[in-house]
């Protein structure tokens, strides 16, 4: 089966469900395909006018990312899932926020050019991550966040949805049967929608260090 998965760097939903698909890929002959979601595009954070949202200054730092990640991979030919891996590192399981500095440890760890840092801040990338968001919400909807995967069904269509949302990542078995369930339910071309409140449940992102 073919996806597509979108992702912000910042998201640690985003890093728990990446590490899940990344778990059954294998065992399941999944085929995916990466794509960026910058949240701070899409919440329109880019521009300073508006008021600070709770976390405005981590989707701005992620957005930065994303565009190193472009250019690293159009530039030196690197798989996003490579460049989104290095960074979730740093951010996701030591903890640190995507500064300056973190990307330069993430370029390092990838033995990169420490020169890439400059596309950080260069806006003539955010019309190719902004298309990505455009072809997500063309087939979800424009009420989403991250994680979205979109299916490509047998016939050539397409089915997409926000979610699944994870606290933690499971066992393989876990995994396994969980990815059997949610591929067979978000096929199905008279399903929607499927939600519960997380109420006050946090994210265990350290639980991806055994992926």
């Amino acid at each position: 089966m073919n996806v597509a998965f979108y992702f912000d760097p910042s998201c640690p939903f985003s890093w728990i469900t990446s590490r899940w698909l990344l778990q059954v890929s294998n065992k399941r002959n999944l085929q995916i395909n990466w794509q960026p979601f910058s949240l701070a595009l899409k919440n329109d954070e880019l521009s300073g006018n508006k008021k600070t949202k709770n976390h405005s200054k981590e989707h701005v730092q992620s957005h930065r990312m994303l565009r190193i990640m472009m250019a690293a991979h159009s530039k030196h030919g690197i798989p996003l899932i490579d460049s989104y891996s290095a960074s979730g590192m740093i951010r996701h399981i030591l903890g640190e926020p995507l500064t300056d500095e973190a990307i330069a440890t993430v370029l390092e760890n990838m033995q990169l050019p420490q020169g890439l840092i400059s596309y950080a801040d260069d806006e003539s990338l955010d019309a190719a991550l902004q298309s990505y968001i455009a072809d997500a919400t063309r087939i979800v909807g424009d009420n989403i966040g991250v994680p979205t995967i979109v299916f490509t069904l047998k016939n050539g269509s397409q089915q997409g949805y926000f979610g699944p949302v994870l606290t933690e990542l499971p066992s393989l078995k876990e995994s396994l049967r969980l990815w059997d369930s949610i591929s067979q339910l978000a096929t199905a071309p008279m399903f929607f929608e499927l939600k519960r409140d997380r109420g006050n449940t946090h994210p265990d992102t350290a639980s991806t260090a055994r992926c």
